[in-house]
């Protein structure tokens, strides 16, 4: 077996800086064998490493020792059996960060609302961006597309196709790194997403199987595709490819027209992509298939943290069962990438209903009721930070363009909490007291001194509601208290409330925001709850 490097091992690439380095690829498990790394300068070698320990399958992983910020270098990798040398010029040592998820991760950034004045005058910068290949087995297709996979040092014409959210993420955290001396410091996103995928699909199976709710994805994985043929799954497949083809041919006209078409622009164009794809055993999107073929691929690549956007593909049929399979999610990558503390930032969704339900008046609060799954992830799990993202959202559009506002509500978490810039705003508000005076009274903590709320605003309009013994709600009144830090509830039609909610519906106005510009956390809550239990 010949010496090969993992598929990110690739010019201009970016190495995390002050955690160990781990270079890993196949090499021959002959007897005797070692894989050497080093790190170069023009003068001298950086670091060394070596390891005799090589898998039977031929898998290696050399660590070398932690370096700080620094480079360009140049990283080597020899075998003792094999005589080439692989050589990777221009490799830094920076910030690294995944960015994982579903489309509106995937969503390129001259799709994205404004984009083409972003990119007008996007300054000169220190950002690498490398995309994992797609794949749904690990194959001479997807070895191929690793081969030819590379690092894109990020400019005004390379940035186009990048992930918009992982953009202003970058960018946002460029700009006060520098500020601290940091000027130089090349950051690295990890782009590893697929559009239309479920958490089911990027986690093992085995990590499914340890919960009742991801036992139910594998389920229903195996009930849609018991009596469907690999021939059957492939004429399918070749069907939807077709017209997926078809489609997109036609959206080119657009984007001829107009090459910073968003694809709401499309949808109104050319109606919706054809939707859903065909289900098989070597589907892209069956359960376990993109953590197989994807994020094994980059693991165990030492990251400073990930960033995340999905929940559409689970908000229809398992809005009650995301966050224990999330947590399973969260847990497994913290595994692969060695790294039981890894920060993981995540995108609760923003507000969204079809055209068809608004104009029927049905909501079946699958949306909200997903959100307070996210919810409760954030509020359980060590070292996971939720970016708020109530005030954003398109009616009838899944695919909201605007990118800016939780890339840099991403950022935002990531210079508060990894970073350690304790003046930065990025805990929106969210409940830490509720009780009743002469109607209720909610307490909330967050970073913020004062909480708005616009005072035109009728009962109907406030985003809050209250239910009495009875269950059923009706809109409340809602002010804030002098402190700036207490709403206050009215409604006649509740004698002794029992519950209350906010913004939890699948799309309307979340009126209630910070005076630092963050959207107060959507929530449903008894009133008796004890303090702090409010998921």
């Amino acid at each position: 077996m010949s010496l090969i490097l993992n598929g990110i091992f690739k010019d201009d690439m970016v190495f995390q800086r002050d955690r160990e380095i781990r270079v890993f690829g196949l090499a021959s498990n002959e007897s005797g064998n070692k894989v050497v790394a080093t790190i170069k300068d023009k003068r001298k070698n950086v670091a060394k490493a070596e390891t005799t320990e090589i898998y039977e399958d031929g898998f290696f992983l050399v660590t070398l020792p932690p370096l700080p910020k620094g480079g360009p270098y140049t990283l080597k990798v020899e075998s003792k059996k094999d005589p080439e040398k692989i050589k990777i010029s221009r490799v830094f040592i920076g910030e690294v960060w995944l960015a994982g998820g579903q489309s509106n991760m995937e969503y390129p950034l001259v799709r994205s609302e404004f984009a083409k004045a972003e990119i007008e005058r996007m300054p000169e910068n220190n950002i690498h961006f490398y995309t994992v290949p797609v794949a749904g087995t690990y194959d001479e297709k997807q070895k191929e597309a690793e081969e030819t996979s590379k690092w894109i040092c990020v400019d005004r014409e390379t940035c186009k196709n990048m992930s918009a959210v992982a953009y202003y993420f970058a960018m946002r955290v460029n700009e006060h790194l520098a500020g601290k001396e940091d000027d130089d410091i090349h950051i690295g996103i990890i782009g590893c997403y697929l559009g239309g995928t479920s958490l089911a699909s990027w986690q093992s199976l085995e990590s499914l199987e340890k919960t009742n709710e991801g036992i139910k994805y594998i389920n229903e994985y195996l009930d849609e595709i018991e009596n469907k043929s690999e021939e059957e799954y492939e004429k399918e497949l070749s069907a939807y490819e077709a017209e997926l083809d078809r489609y997109y041919s036609r959206a080119q006209v657009l984007f001829d027209e107009n090459p910073y078409a968003t694809y709401k622009d499309i949808e109104n164009r050319f109606g919706g992509a054809p939707w859903p794809p065909p289900v098989g055993k070597t589907s892209l999107r069956r359960p376990g298939a993109l953590f197989d073929t994807m994020v094994l691929r980059v693991a165990p690549y030492n990251l400073r943290g990930v960033i995340f956007y999905q929940g559409e593909a689970d908000v229809e049929e398992h809005y009650d069962d995301y966050g224990a399979v999330f947590k399973t999610l969260i847990e497994e990558w913290r595994e692969s990438f060695l790294n039981r503390d890894l920060p993981f930032l995540f995108c609760q969704l923003p507000m969204y209903t079809s055209k068809d339900r608004k104009y029927m008046g049905y909501d079946d609060l699958k949306w909200p009721k997903l959100r307070r799954q996210q919810a409760k992830v954030a509020n359980d799990v060590k070292d996971a930070y939720m970016t708020v993202l109530a005030d954003c959202g398109e009616f009838d559009n899944v695919h909201p363009s605007d990118k800016k506002t939780p890339g840099h509500r991403l950022a935002d978490l990531a210079l508060r909490f990894v970073y350690d810039f304790k003046d930065i705003p990025a805990v929106s508000p969210y409940v830490v007291d509720i009780r009743r005076g002469e109607g209720v009274e909610i307490t909330f903590g967050g970073d913020y001194n004062n909480l708005n709320l616009p005072t035109s605003l009728s009962s109907d309009d406030s985003g809050f509601e209250v239910a009495g013994e009875d269950g059923r709600y009706y809109p409340a009144e809602a002010s804030v208290d002098f402190d700036g830090r207490t709403v206050l509830l009215k409604c006649s039609k509740v004698e002794f409330p029992v519950k209350v909610r906010y913004a939890f519906f699948s799309y309307g106005m979340a009126n209630l925001v910070s005076d630092t510009g963050l959207a107060a956390s959507p929530f449903e809550v008894n009133i008796d709850n004890t303090i702090g239990d409010f998921y």
